[in-house]
């Protein structure tokens, strides 16, 4: 994965040795941020928005729930995925964790090859998904432009109609411009399908 490819993880674990482990495990395959507290993340964000924030649950100050809170509430960060770290086993934590709207929670002591693994699963559907919204989004804008044809459309042949049952040149010189005019939207539409076709 090259250095353009790579995205960026936010780390936040008031245990130093936690950091460092994770660090090293990620860092070959993506740009990582390391941060000891919630409210340092919430400093760091100012600057940097990551793709994926692994979040400690139990910190002082403001425990990995609140920080949680606190990011889903943010316009800016509301849409940031969450995996939680916990050394909490029980499963009503987890399942907390889950509701909050986390991707997945994973429990401490980690095993590096498996965290790793799972990032990679949810960044890729994290894509998928992404992908499938733009290419929707593009069918709508390509649905709308083909009901936006119809007019300059109807307009030619109306105009050429119209042209072709008078005598009258004014007539005939006004109709044709009209359906000039028509055309140039028509080419504008079709030019414009085609660049929403081919993204």
């Amino acid at each position: 994965m090259t250095s353009k490819q790579q995205k960026k993880i936010l780390v936040v674990d008031d245990n130093n040795a936690n950091l460092t482990a994770c660090k090293k495990i990620l860092k070959s395959f993506y740009e990582v941020y390391p941060v000891p507290t919630a409210v340092k993340m919430f400093e760091l964000l100012e600057h940097i928005i990551p793709d994926l924030i692994l979040l400690d649950v139990d910190m002082p100050d403001m425990n990995g729930y609140e920080a949680a809170g606190r990011l889903k509430k943010n316009d800016t960060f509301g849409s940031i995925p969450i995996i939680f770290l916990s050394g909490r086993v029980d499963p009503t934590s987890e399942l907390f964790g889950l509701n909050m709207g986390a991707l997945d929670y994973i429990h401490k002591p980690f095993v590096g090859e498996l965290l790793l693994r799972r990032i990679e699963t949810h960044l890729s559907l994290i894509d998928s998904k992404n992908k499938l919204e733009e290419r929707n989004n593009s069918i709508e804008e390509l649905f709308k432009m083909t009901h936006e044809i119809h007019e300059p459309s109807n307009t030619i042949a109306e105009m050429l109609g119209i042209a072709m049952g008078t005598d009258d040149l004014g007539k005939i010189k006004d109709c044709l411009n009209k359906a000039d005019s028509a055309s140039k939207q028509l080419i504008t539409l079709i030019n414009g399908i085609q660049a929403v076709y081919n993204k």
